[in-house]
């Protein structure tokens, strides 16, 4: 009985994604970053990190902001986005086909960047195969 607890806590485990240190992450081809807003005095920048790991590993990660497609991601990919300041909706939702299709809600959270701000957010993947993008202190 303890085996077979061991083994599924390890395959439980081994499910769910682990997150990147940006630092790790490869940055995303440009053929994949659809947004190139230059920096300037009014912007922040939004670096977006998808974690490792094999849920969702087949499908690109589709990164939004304001509801506008600006990246795709495969899993340890990172890509950088500067904003001009104030609120903006940053989303991440599966993309491409068969199980990548499931018609999972894109998953969105608010944030607020003021001129010269550097934030990271990163999407994951949790062990029933729900995307969610949550801030991160990892580059710290």
């Amino acid at each position: 009985m303890k085996k077979l607890l061991l083994i599924t806590v390890f395959t439980l485990a081994g499910c769910a994604t682990s997150a990147v240190n940006p630092d790790l992450a490869r940055v995303a081809p440009k053929d994949r970053v659809f947004t190139s807003d230059a920096k300037s005095e009014n912007t922040g920048s939004v670096t977006v990190i998808r974690d490792s790991g094999m849920v969702g590993g087949g499908c690109f990660a589709t990164v939004f902001i304001d509801g506008e497609r600006a990246a795709k991601l495969d899993p340890s990919e990172k890509t950088t986005f500067n904003v001009k300041e104030g609120e903006h909706i940053l989303g991440a939702s599966l993309e491409g086909r068969g199980l990548c299709s499931s018609g999972a809600a894109r998953q969105e959270r608010e944030f607020n960047i003021n001129s010269g701000d550097n934030k990271y957010y990163r999407i994951f993947t949790d062990q029933n195969g729900n995307m969610d993008i949550k801030p991160t202190t990892l580059s710290r």
